[in-house]
């Protein structure tokens, strides 16, 4: 009950806030939860070591984050900052005052605080704390076990494919709104810049009857999902692929034969254009592509080139989201096949 009036206020009732709410509420939250420690550590002097190391495990797990969040912060509201901390303090203290602490409250809460280290944070503040926790090293939150599992089972899209993908706690999702797309992801809570989204084919229905029984029979074996891809995934073919996806100025093309859950597949880079209304958008591209039985199963993640980005700047983003990219990719699992 400590803080229930405070989480209320600070919770998200919109996943589309404008950035400078989501980083405002989030550094409430985490001044809040510090002013209530340092409330607990004076009242009840006995808890000073739990205090101590609830304090540390959350600033082991987000502190980082708060640094990247109030130099957000400065940049945003300029010399309105030194105003806007002094007023939330003047909130905070307001808020939490009014609640009386018992011990077994404090107790609680100190637990509270440490489960909060371990990303139980009502969104969109865990998504916020994440995405400027890691904004240098993505891979380290999902490496790190703030992630979340995906699954295809039941949905309309999927064709009865069930499988199953795992992407970062701090990334939003959406349903995809062309035909084949299942899930659409997007990092940083739906902001960018990195994006995926999963997708599946089905080899028969596209082949409208021009495959015969006996070719349908061998897609259901592993050999001849092997045989077959030995086709679909030729550097012609993935090429073709690239130069397939309504981009123009496709280049810096990268193919390589992969295996994704045991089934034959394919990984492709390239950098290519899009136009959209009266602008051009520089998109990166990886795709991760495994045949199963009839079945081709896509991962596509992409990086934009926002506007005011240089070359040097796409190309170190680029390599700051492979790693990511790469384990979202060895986390797909076809649960059709067991």
């Amino acid at each position: 009950m400590l803080t229930i009036a405070f989480v209320q206020k600070t919770t998200a009732q919109a996943p589309k806030d404008p950035l400078y709410i989501d980083l405002s509420k989030t550094i409430a939250f985490v001044m809040g939860q510090r002013f209530n420690l340092n409330r607990i550590k004076d009242k009840y002097p006995a808890l000073s070591l739990q205090v101590q190391k609830a304090n540390h495990e959350f600033k082991y797990a987000f502190g980082t984050a708060e640094e990247n969040i109030q130099k957000a912060l400065r940049d945003t509201f300029k010399d309105k900052y030194s105003e806007f901390v002094v007023s939330t303090e003047i909130q905070i203290k307001s808020i939490l005052m009014s609640q009386k602490i018992s011990k077994e409250i404090a107790i609680q809460f100190l637990d509270e605080v440490e489960s909060r280290s371990k990303g139980r944070i009502p969104s969109p503040i865990l998504e916020t704390l994440l995405s400027y926790q890691f904004e240098d090293r993505p891979f380290d939150e999902f490496s790190r076990g703030f992630k979340t599992i995906y699954r295809t089972k039941g949905h309309p899209k999927a064709k009865g494919l069930d499988f199953q993908v795992e992407y970062p706690k701090s990334w939003s999702l959406r349903e995809g709104k062309r035909p084949n797309i299942i899930q659409f992801f997007s990092s940083n809570n739906g902001r960018g810049p990195a994006n995926a989204l999963i997708l599946t084919r089905d080899l028969v229905k596209e082949s409208q009857g021009k495959l015969t029984h006996k070719e349908i029979a061998a897609l259901n074996t592993l050999e001849g999902s092997q045989e077959l891809s030995s086709e679909l995934f030729s550097d012609s073919s993935l090429r073709a692929m690239a130069n397939g996806m309504g981009m123009t100025n496709v280049r810096a093309i990268t193919i390589k034969r992969i295996v994704l859950d045991r089934w034959p597949g394919g990984m492709l880079e390239f950098i290519g254009d899009q136009q959209r209304l009266d602008f051009t958008i520089t998109m990166y591209n990886r795709m991760y592509v495994a045949l199963y039985k009839n079945y081709m199963v896509l991962l596509q993640c992409q990086i934009f080139k926002l506007p005011d980005d240089t070359e040097d700047t796409m190309k170190k983003r680029i390599s700051k989201f492979v790693p990511l990219f790469h384990l979202m990719a060895n986390s797909l699992v076809i649960q059709s096949q067991y």
